[in-house]
């Protein structure tokens, strides 16, 4: 149940996010284009939050339901407009500067899209370290000597963080069948070990690339040891103190 809440939550914020910039450019570029907006409301329906600002006492709105935004402008197709702002009314624009306010939402979603996968391969994503763990016989990665624990730090040359770029690395080879080197470290010391790809199946499934190759992430074994007790929860009552291991 959680986990749906926790769901349709992080939803919510990101079409919000993605709609709230998305208004905010035909919001922003109305603005610099001299056109007067009226309200800015993210959302539809009734107003949950609401404040009025600037010298257009333009209203800000953050309504009930997240499914959408709109920005309202000055627009004598909408009502009487005050002849001293007829010139700030978005129908009375140049075509050129209506153009640029209708295509500003989409052009702002496109470059906050970039930032953010800017800003994402910057700061990194979690990734696990290429370590083996066992390794089969009659695979690739047995005939290259490979062994459980050992991590490969590299490709040809090119590194390899994470199992994902290890990988993708690895992938051309295998299409194509050509033995390739690793850049394998074990107990400290690197090595190189000439991996051949050339045994593989030629009816192999690249999305079961790891298992044909025999790479399979190493697995510590950990113990059944408890590390914190709850108050007053059941293992406390029942008797459970930190540190005990579980034997059956």
């Amino acid at each position: 149940m959680f986990d749906l809440l926790y769901t349709i939550a992080a939803f919510i914020v990101a079409l919000g996010l993605l709609i709230a910039v998305h208004e905010f450019g035909h919001y922003w570029v109305a603005r610099k284009m001299g056109v007067k907006v009226l309200r800015f409301s993210i959302g539809f329906g009734k107003p949950l939050l609401r404040a009025v600002r600037g010298s257009d006492q333009t209203e800000y709105v953050l309504a009930g339901i997240p499914l959408g935004g709109y920005v309202r402008m000055l627009d004598e197709r909408e009502g009487e407009v005050d002849p001293s702002e007829r010139h700030r009314a978005f129908n009375n624009q140049p075509v050129g500067k209506r153009i640029a306010i209708v295509a500003a939402g989409p052009v702002f979603n496109l470059i906050f899209a970039v930032l953010a996968y800017w800003a994402m391969f910057v700061v990194g994503v979690p990734g696990l370290k290429p370590i083996i763990g066992d390794v089969a016989h009659g695979t690739p990665a047995y005939s290259a000597g490979l062994k459980q624990g050992d991590q490969v730090v590299a490709v040809e040359g090119n590194a390899t963080p994470t199992w994902s770029a290890l990988l993708n690395e690895l992938l051309p080879y295998a299409i194509d069948r050509r033995a390739v080197t690793l850049t394998v470290e074990r107990d400290g010391v690197t090595h190189s070990a000439l991996y051949p790809l050339d045994e593989l199946r030629p009816d192999f499934e690249p999305d079961q690339l790891r298992q044909h190759l025999g790479l399979n992430p190493y697995r510590p074994a950990i113990p059944p040891r408890v590390h914190e007790v709850t108050a007053d929860g059941p293992g406390a009552r029942g008797g459970l103190l930190a540190h005990d291991l579980f034997l059956s």
